[in-house]
């Protein structure tokens, strides 16, 4: 029996990358108005000394986050195999530790440099304060961040469920066409059917790969070709095709089974029904920070032959790059003109990637 399994992640997601600039940045940025608050709390009349409480405040504080940024980073590398719980607990831990240690030192050196801004009586009050403090802070931030994380856990199955769903749903679609195709081709050419149920096995097990989300541009153009390759034998001199794709752009990772079903339909509503000889497009290019793939296929006339659609896979290809990239991306379609006539282009904008990262190239099942 068939069954899915959701790719386990990491426990250590729970805890945020604080190797990082902007987690840094933004740990910075809560510090302050931590020390804010607290300055405001404390109600001073006095500007000069409220201005002297912040300042002493944001450099024990931005110390503070510092070490404990710096120490969870390292926790974060060398405990990933713990379990949750046991994390959480270290975590914690390491947050009162690290408060201890840098109270402490502020104390020292309030001592040693005769600073007077901690009364020497009320010196390991402070640090016992600041203890007391970090513990139920990091207490709540940690139970925070534990919430946080099972609701991403929770979203991310989902998000993968629908996106198998969308997946198994092109399938059918392009099995249905595929032996359509093969059919037609039987009764004429029965010599060269065999050549196009190889080319079909070889898309068939690509189809059903869903180890990966993104795979490099080549390996989507080697299945589009492995595609024209089936239709080549099927419209003969009919069907021509220019490739416009250089090589600066087949490293760019790009969703799987996007561009082979935008060649589909344009083979089979644009040049399948002319006439005469039809030239298809594919063109790929980078522009700044997106990757534009423009599929390009001759308008037919209307009194040609017309072939039933459902647009399921337009529909398809939108809902995935959307789980995917979000609103970063965008399918757009429409008719436009060149020097040799009408055409209709789909056209694919998609966030220049060169490799594929953990969350949005994560395994998403095993099938057993």
């Amino acid at each position: 029996m068939k069954r899915f399994e959701v790719a386990a992640h990491s426990e250590n997601s729970l805890i945020p990358e604080f190797c990082r600039a902007n987690s840094l940045l933004t740990l910075a940025y809560v510090m302050e108005l931590i020390a804010v608050v607290l300055t405001l709390a404390v109600g001073s009349s006095d500007s000069q000394q409220a201005l002297r409480q912040l300042l002493l405040l944001s450099l024990y504080l931005q110390w503070t986050g510092l070490c404990a940024a710096a120490a969870l980073c390292m926790v974060r590398r060398f405990m990933t195999a713990l379990p949750s719980g046991v994390l959480f607990f270290i975590c914690w831990f390491v947050l009162v530790l690290v408060t201890f240690g840098v109270s402490t030192a502020t104390w020292l050196l309030d001592l040693r440099f005769a600073l007077n801004l901690l009364p020497p009586a009320e010196a390991w009050s402070f640090v016992l304060r600041n203890v007391c403090i970090a513990a139920i802070v990091g207490l709540l931030l940690l139970r925070y961040l534990w919430e946080n994380h099972q609701w991403q856990e929770e979203s991310r199955a989902e998000a993968d469920g629908r996106y198998l769903a969308l997946q198994a749903r092109i399938r059918p679609h392009f099995l249905f066409n595929a032996l359509n195709s093969l059919a037609e081709l039987i009764p004429s050419k029965p010599d060269v059917a065999e050549e196009m149920v190889i080319d079909l096995a070889d898309l068939f097990r690509v189809s059903l790969d869903s180890r990966q989300r993104l795979i490099p541009l080549r390996e989507e153009i080697e299945i589009v070709k492995g595609y024209m390759r089936i239709e080549e034998i099927r419209l003969g001199d009919k069907l021509l095709v220019n490739w416009e794709v250089p090589d600066s752009v087949l490293d760019a990772q790009v969703p799987r089974l996007t561009v082979q079903p935008l060649v589909e339909t344009g083979v089979l509503h644009g040049v399948s029904r002319l006439r005469a000889r039809g030239m298809l497009h594919v063109i790929a290019r980078r522009e700044g920070e997106f990757l534009i793939i423009d599929v390009e296929n001759p308008i037919p006339p209307e009194d040609s032959p017309k072939r039933a659609g459902t647009g399921t896979a337009i529909t398809n290809i939108a809902q995935r790059i959307k789980l995917i990239y979000g609103e970063r991306a965008k399918l757009i379609l429409g008719d436009d003109r060149d020097e040799f006539g009408p055409l209709f282009r789909a056209r694919l904008r998609l966030p220049y990637v060169l490799h594929s990262g953990a969350e949005l190239n994560a395994p998403i099942a095993q099938e057993e």
